[in-house]
């Protein structure tokens, strides 16, 4: 059984702090396509 991190070249990118960085930015995606749905919505009604 390898670990993830023996098949990674720099091993950190299993790291707590990458993973909670992605996790953030991937929220943030979808709030923005959220909003920018909504948008889309809210102007071709108008």
């Amino acid at each position: 059984m390898a670990s993830p991190q023996v098949a990674s070249s720099q091993g950190t990118d299993y790291s707590p702090t990458r993973v909670h960085v992605w996790r953030v930015l991937s929220m943030l995606a979808a709030l923005v396509a959220v909003v920018v749905g909504l948008l889309l919505i809210v102007t071709s009604a108008a």
